[in-house]
């Protein structure tokens, strides 16, 4: 292998990898630094700047009441600054505080009460934690859960169910009085219920059917090698 063709190959990867996690990072960030933004807002503090990334400024505008949204050429982070506040960092200056004049100290971070100033600071990571409930959620809404219909694509010789007169393509449409919507349904009553005889009523062709199976213990093997004994 060249030099040219490692450095590409190092290239290709950065980019497979390094890109996506900073993009990731840069709306974690981005949804921290809007919690603190926006309870500080309204808790009366003024916001001098909106950064995501740090280092030299990049892009930004300001907006009617004076902030300044910014993208910094390092997007390892980001950060929101107070009125009053020293750096980045969110150190207080005090001496900068003392020399404003009342109206505009009441406007800094460090003159709010005990309880703004501590309700900003938490916004970030409650921000964080909505962020991730409404990701999770969306997701388990966009995939759904997988489920199957209650209808027998198999009956083994042998069997209760082929015993009772159940066939391929019955669609079971109840336990005793207990509505099956779901095969897992099935499952789950099944298998409280060994030895016990069950009434399943079924649709055949359209035409409603009741038959008695009794669940008899089999030995399985499960997927860690372990034999166990299930209702079937």
């Amino acid at each position: 292998m060249d030099l040219s063709s490692g450095l590409g190959m190092i290239w290709d990867t950065a980019l497979i990898k390094f890109v996506p996690f900073l993009f990731v990072l840069t709306v974690i960030v981005f949804f921290h630094e809007l919690g603190h933004f926006l309870i500080g807002r309204l808790c009366g503090i003024k916001v001098l700047a909106f950064s995501v990334g740090f280092g030299p400024e990049l892009v930004g505008f300001n907006d009617r009441r004076g902030t300044r949204w910014k993208l910094c050429a390092i997007p390892l982070g980001g950060y929101v600054k107070f009125l009053g506040d020293e750096n980045a960092a969110s150190m207080p200056d005090n001496a900068a505080v003392e020399a404003m004049d009342p109206a505009e100290r009441a406007q800094s971070f460090p003159a709010k009460s005990v309880g703004r100033r501590a309700a900003t600071v938490v916004a970030g990571p409650v921000a964080n934690f909505i962020l991730a409930i409404v990701i999770f959620a969306g997701v388990a809404f966009i995939s759904g859960r997988p489920v199957g219909d209650p209808v027998v694509s198999e009956v083994r010789a042998g069997t209760p169910a082929a015993a009772s007169g159940i066939l391929a393509g019955d669609r079971i449409v109840s336990l005793d009085d207990t509505k099956v919507t779901y095969f897992n349904d099935i499952l789950e009553y099944v298998s409280t219920r060994a030895e016990v005889p069950i009434r399943v009523g079924v649709e055949r062709a359209g035409a409603p059917l009741e038959f008695t199976v009794t669940p008899a213990l089999v030995t399985q093997t499960d997927p860690f090698g372990n034999e166990v004994q299930t209702p079937l």
